[in-house]
């Protein structure tokens, strides 16, 4: 529950239950009671655009003896999925040290080989890629690729690689007992009610989205009563 003072003295309170209806490995849905569409979009764009992950953000180039220009590999590098612990890693404008707010990486292949995501090689053993079978370019015999790499924290308002993954919503139907309820659209709906599907990349669990993007929707609500009251 959450409530907003507004100029008139009023009280909006929002009552919601809140309900898991499936959680297999990257995909959550559930299930929202007590809500407005307006209310449902926004959870949506907090879960996909402001909830922060790790991603690499510069790259300092030793040798790329691949095809490819550095730009285009660095591109490459930048959309792999890391791994995100975030009770150890902040944001540049909430981190004090370099130690919060950066993770290192290191990679040095040789050729014949093709470079994976997977090679690069992290200061934090809890934060690394996702996935380890990325392709990223591809070494000839004798190439070589050596690299330093930074990754940052920031959310997908700054840029979509630190979008944890994808979140969309349906109405519920009036008569729902199961997700199979929503394979034929020609049900009567609640426009109160909606069912909710998260699609994790890997750097958070679909549980972790929600939970961080509540907190950052709570952080907002209070925000915006601290300045209705300055306008007292």
């Amino acid at each position: 529950m959450a409530a907003v003072k507004n100029h008139l003295e009023e009280v909006v309170v929002f009552k919601m239950k809140v309900e898991i209806l499936r959680n297999e490995g990257n995909e959550l849905a559930f299930s929202i009671e007590g809500i407005s569409s307006a209310i449902a979009n926004t959870i949506r764009r907090v879960i996909i655009a402001e909830v922060p992950t790790l991603a690499i953000d510069e790259i300092t180039f030793v040798k790329n003896q691949t095809p490819f220009y550095d730009e285009i590999v660095a591109l490459r590098f930048g959309l792999v999925p890391i791994k995100t612990d975030l009770n150890s890693y902040s944001t540049k404008e909430k981190g004090k040290t370099k130690a919060t707010t950066e993770l290192q990486f290191k990679l040095k292949v040789k050729g014949p080989k093709m470079v994976y995501s997977g090679d690069l090689k992290s200061k934090d053993a809890k934060c690394i890629p996702v996935y380890d079978n990325i392709p990223i370019a591809n070494l000839l015999e004798g190439k070589e690729m050596v690299l330093e790499a930074t990754a940052i924290l920031s959310n997908g308002k700054e840029h979509m690689k630190f979008s944890p993954g994808i979140c969309y919503y349906r109405n519920m139907p009036v008569k729902f007992k199961s997700l199979d309820d929503l394979r034929d659209d020609s049900y009567e709906i609640k426009d109160d009610s909606f069912i909710f599907f998260i699609e994790s990349f890997g750097q958070l669990s679909c549980k972790e989205m929600f939970s961080v993007a509540m907190d950052v929707l709570d952080d907002k609500l209070s925000e915006f009563e601290k300045k209705i009251e300055k306008l007292k």
